[in-house]
């Protein structure tokens, strides 16, 4: 942390740390200015510290933004909506009784498809344009004199906050959208 680096790579910080030491360490960690990608089993410090949560199978890779607390409910979220398709594709099993023609059913089936593929796109192009405002405020926030106006921070980093979760539910609309 004294070279000034920009990324710092943690493997179980707290494992072998009493308390006040865990404390020191956080404290450190908060304040510290780059990124940092730790592993640890220790729920607390992953709660206090972690802002993105990337889960890691051997098929795929998943980032939840949030804290470990937030990483939980969208797992249990998840499973959930698992357990209702599961239980839709039971119920679709049953022999069809609406009298809807074949040509019908494909029809609103290719208009529902468009329409999800534009609202895709419409999500797309507002998160680039968020990721591009969120470029510009952290820019602004470098600015000494902006740092400096303890006022005008606190707005700019508040507009932030409010892009990112702008940004954070537009995501979860997307990956929705892609299911």
């Amino acid at each position: 942390m004294m070279e000034k680096a920009n990324l710092l790579l943690l493997d179980e910080p707290t494992n072998h740390l009493d308390l006040d030491s865990k404390e020191v360490l956080e404290a450190a960690l908060i304040d510290y200015p780059g990124s940092i990608l730790f592993v640890s089993h220790d729920r607390y410090f992953i709660n206090k510290l972690a802002t993105h949560i990337l889960e890691m199978q051997p098929s795929k890779t998943t980032v939840y933004i949030g804290d470990y607390d937030y990483y939980v409910e969208k797992k249990k979220e998840e499973q959930e909506l698992a357990e209702l398709k599961e239980s839709e594709k039971k119920v679709d099993n049953k022999p069809e009784t609406t009298s809807k023609s074949n040509f019908e059913k494909d029809k609103q089936l290719k208009k529902e498809q468009r329409k999800k593929e534009r609202r895709i796109q419409e999500i797309e192009e507002e998160i680039e344009q968020l990721e591009v405002d969120l470029e510009e405020i952290d820019q602004l926030l470098c600015d000494p004199e902006v740092f400096q106006d303890h006022e005008k921070a606190l707005e700019l980093t508040t507009k932030s906050d409010s892009l990112k979760q702008k940004v954070e539910f537009l995501m979860e609309e997307w990956e929705s959208l892609h299911e």
